[in-house]
C-alpha cells in the first residue's frame, strides 16, 4: 500500500511542478518579480534581469516543465511496474536486514586461504 501511495505522490508532484514550470515563465509576474530586482540591485548583476526575462530562459524553464509532465505521464502509464519495483527493492532491504551478517556488516568475499607447502 505504501509503495502505491509513494508512486501516486510522485506522479502528482511531477504534474504539479510541470504545470507551474510551463505556466509561470509566461505569466506577467515573471517579469515583475520584486525579489529578482532586489537581488540584481544587491549583488550588482544588472544582466540578471535581462537574462531571466529573455525568451531563451523562459523557453528553458518551460522545457523543464514539459519534461516533468512527460515523466509524470510515463509513471502513470507504467504505474504497476514502478510499484512492483519499489516492493521488490523494499523486500530485498528487509531480507538484508534479517540476514545473519546484519545490516551494518560487509560480507567477506575473499578467496579461501590455502596453505603453502614447503619445498
Amino acid at each position: 500500500m505504501s509503495a502505491k501511495l509513494t508512486v501516486i505522490f510522485f506522479i502528482l508532484i511531477c504534474f504539479e511542478v510541470g504545470v507551474l514550470l510551463v505556466y509561470l515563465p509566461w505569466h506577467r509576474s515573471w517579469g515583475e518579480n520584486h525579489l529578482l530586482f532586489m537581488a540584481a540591485d544587491k549583488f550588482h548583476w544588472s544582466g540578471l534581469i535581462s537574462f531571466m526575462t529573455s525568451g531563451y530562459t523562459r523557453g528553458a524553464v518551460t522545457g523543464l516543465g514539459i519534461l516533468n509532465l512527460v515523466l509524470g505521464g510515463w509513471e502513470w502509464v507504467h504505474f504497476n511496474r514502478t510499484v512492483g519495483a519499489f516492493q521488490a527493492e523494499w523486500r530485498a532491504d528487509e531480507s538484508f536486514a534479517k540476514s545473519p551478517a546484519g545490516p551494518g556488516s560487509v560480507p567477506d568475499n575473499r578467496p579461501a586461504q590455502t596453505e603453502i607447502e614447503p619445498r
